[in-house]
Parts: C-alpha cells; sequence; structure tokens
C-alpha cells in the first residue's frame, strides 16, 4: 500500500488565560466565583479556544480548503496535544512536550479535552499554554488509516520516551499496522525540551488528573 504523507497543521501556543483576559475574565479569581459564573467563563472560554484551533486547521489549506475539509466535519482525524512556554512532561530520564495522542472526530475530541482536564490543568498550573497538531488521514479507500497512524505514533513515542504519554489512557490498539506514513508525522515529537525549563509530572494528590481513551 502506498504511503500516506502526514502535513500536520498546527497552532501556536495558546494561553487559556490569555484568551480569557480577552474576553474580560480574569482566571486568578476564578475559584472564587459563583458555580453558575464559574460554568459560563469556562464555556466561552472554550469556545474562544475552539475558534484559535479552527482557524489553525483552515489556515493549513490555504487555498486547497473545501467544504469536505470543514473542521467540525473531520471523523477521521487524528491530533496530538503539547504543552509549550518553556514546560514539558518528564518521561523518566527523557521530557516531551507531548501530553496526549488521540484520533476521531476532532472538533468534539479537543472540546472533550478542553473541558475535562485543559481548562484545569491550565488553573492548576498557573496558565501553562498549550498546542495542537491536527491531521485528516485517510479517504473512503482507506477507513482504517486515522486508527492506524494512532497505532502508529502511540507505538513511536512509546519507543522514543519509553512511556505513553501521560493523559493516554492505553498504548495503541491491538493488531498490526496496515498502512505507512511519510511527510513530517515526526513533527510533534521534535525534541524541542532544550528550551524548556521544567520537567513536570502529576503527583497522587492532584485532583484533576485522570487518563483518556478516544472510543
Amino acid at each position: 500500500m502506498a504511503s500516506i504523507e502526514i502535513n500536520w497543521a498546527e497552532t501556536g501556543p495558546i494561553s487559556i488565560f490569555e484568551e480569557a483576559h480577552k474576553l474580560g475574565f480574569d482566571l486568578r479569581r476564578y475559584e472564587s466565583q459563583p458555580a453558575d459564573v464559574k460554568a459560563a467563563i469556562k464555556k466561552l472560554t472554550i469556545n474562544q479556544i475552539i475558534r484559535l484551533i479552527r482557524e489553525a486547521w483552515r489556515e493549513s489549506y490555504d487555498h486547497d480548503y473545501a467544504p469536505g475539509k470543514d473542521f467540525n466535519r473531520i471523523v477521521n482525524g487524528v491530533y496530538v496535544i503539547s504543552v509549550g512556554g518553556g514546560f514539558a512532561v518528564s518521561y523518566g530520564s527523557l521530557s516531551s512536550e507531548v501530553m496526549y495522542i488521540g484520533r476521531g472526530k476532532i472538533a468534539n475530541r479537543l472540546r472533550s479535552h478542553l473541558v475535562n482536564w485543559i481548562f484545569d490543568m491550565s488553573l492548576s498550573l498557573r496558565d501553562v499554554p498549550f498546542k495542537f497538531f491536527m491531521e485528516t488521514v485517510g479517504d473512503g479507500r482507506s477507513k482504517g488509516a486515522f486508527m492506524d497512524f494512532e497505532h502508529f505514533m502511540l507505538e513511536r513515542f512509546l519507543k522514543k520516551f519509553g512511556d505513553k504519554p501521560l493523559i493516554n489512557k492505553i498504548h495503541g490498539r491491538e493488531g498490526h499496522i496496515e498502512h505507512s506514513f511519510s511527510g513530517d508525522w515526526g513533527r510533534p515529537f521534535d525534541n524541542r525540551t532544550s528550551k524548556c525549563f521544567w520537567a513536570i509530572r502529576p503527583s497522587a494528590q492532584n485532583a484533576w488528573f485522570k487518563e483518556y481513551r478516544d472510543e
């Protein structure tokens, strides 16, 4: 089977604190707000982050953008969630900015991650920024290619760093990888940690910390 070329769409580092501030919210005071106010702040801030991610997706296609590539319609997507701003995750003797590798309906998945852990982690770490890598993989003739690519990425991460990404519940799906991949598939793994000042790992006392699996 021919190799599938990977060309990631990528956001720059996105500061949840800064985006909330643009909307008129000071997240330093978030915990002191009533529950309904907190829910509204979180929802509006996440909507703003999704808008920035959607813009990065569209810009990556430039003049080739078409309705079939609409961010909200992608079902065969693979994505990587990373930290930035001088932070990395400690994986034994190595460190990486990568926190999660996932697949599926990108718009829905990323919103779910923002709601379930990214927003809270940003509060916990006092505004660590996040970066998002996204790609649609395969077509009607290769319906399983995106699942293969997620498996491929998880296996390569394990081989390089000796562990699964921090938030991933599993190392990958069972079975043989039936596709090959070329292009810049490894860009999220590029070793930029020489510029990182903190290698972090959650303790058992972190109430927000959970592992996730894309169904």
